[in-house]
């Protein structure tokens, strides 16, 4: 297996044959540079950060070997505006969005504006809710419409976060897990209230099963291949949907220690037509992404516990404000159980950054 991303991190580097670094601000650029390499690999898996990447510069034999949803079609459904009319379409339900650009036109003819506040700001494209933000009042909101007129303004739905992961061949879909996500969570020093902070498999609700219906369907119907993730909100009234992700997903961590499957492999297999047998969750598991709260330094080989610490920086690291430090896992026979486990693992990380 070789590797590439923006972090470096010191088990992916031991995971890895070889590592290629990539700067995230010039991915177009650093794709013609592992264009050859490419050509020679057996097959590409795509991760997060690659969804609205510029693949045209890989030979055709190159983009045959993307193991996965096409590009093209990841591209397209990481557009959100798009993504809210296709929803409209098939009649799922999804948070009111609107583009800026027509609130700007329903602003400028003194029209009503039907959202309901507070109302969720986010970029048309990429994930994770590092940008994400509220308008609390029609006056922020159409400041905020003035100023970024390329943004999305969607009502925010109140429940719990979750998230289904679904593996699908050309001709089947099957969910394999419905996991709860960590959102904003203060004590992890989340930079925002909207941004990824990790995931608890499985997350039962009276839900689980129309969640799983919803999110086979839609991930049919996109014509996606492989792994793929479709974010929720669970409501009183059930589940709306809001993004989904065309690729392997940040819950991959959890749920394979949840069911007992490899993700990579079910990945691949399920390209290749083959899908497993419905899984039932064997324990409880817990992701917990430690962001920094000011700037530090890695002071601790944090690799000394590899179980239960991953996305290891190197020590002498420096974070920046906002910056995921690492990981903590923890898995147990009950939700409270895994989530101290997981939270031994966090402490010893914030302990490792001075």
């Amino acid at each position: 297996m070789y590797a590439a991303d923006a972090f470096g991190d010191i088990d992916t580097k031991r995971c890895a044959k070889r590592y290629f670094p990539l700067d995230p601000l010039q991915l177009h650029a650093e794709l013609k540079t592992l264009k050859d390499k490419v050509d020679r690999v057996d097959g590409l898996i795509i991760g997060s950060g690659f969804e609205s990447a510029d693949f045209s510069c890989l030979k055709q034999t190159g983009r045959r070997k993307i193991l996965g949803t096409a590009p093209e079609k990841t591209n397209e459904i990481s557009n959100k505006a798009w993504f809210a009319s296709r929803l409209d379409d098939l009649g799922i339900p999804h948070p009111l969005t609107y583009t800026g650009e027509a609130l700007a036109e329903l602003i400028a003819g003194g029209k009503h504006i039907p959202l309901h506040y507070p109302v969720v700001a986010k970029p048309a494209y990429g994930g994770g809710g590092t940008a994400n933000f509220f308008c609390k009042t029609e006056k922020e909101l159409i400041r905020w419409v003035t100023e970024l007129p390329d943004f999305l303004y969607q009502d925010f739905i109140k429940g719990q976060h979750a998230s289904v992961s679904v593996l699908l061949s050309k001709r089947a879909a099957v969910a394999v897990s419905v996991n709860e996500q960590l959102i904003g969570v203060d004590s992890l020093s989340a930079p925002g209230p909207f941004v990824y902070c990790g995931n608890i498999s499985p997350f039962v609700t009276k839900f689980s099963d129309g969640t799983c219906e919803i999110a086979e369907e839609l991930t049919s119907k996109l014509g996606l291949i492989g792994s793929n993730g479709v974010d929720f909100v669970i409501t009183d009234d059930g589940p709306v949907v809001i993004e989904v992700n065309a690729r392997l997903q940040g819950s991959l961590d959890t749920v394979e220690r949840s069911t007992g499957l490899n993700m990579v492999d079910e990945h691949v297999n399920a390209v290749r037509g083959e899908l497993p047998e419905r899984v039932a969750a064997k324990r409880y598991a817990v992701k917990a992404i430690v962001f920094a709260k000011q700037e530090g330094v890695v002071i601790e080989n944090l690799e000394v516990d590899r179980e239960g610490i991953v996305d290891i920086p190197e020590k002498g690291r420096i974070v920046k404000p906002g910056e995921p430090i690492a990981t903590g896992i923890g898995i147990g026979d009950s939700r409270e159980s895994a989530c101290a486990d997981a939270m031994k693992n966090v402490e010893c990380i914030k302990a490792g950054v001075r």
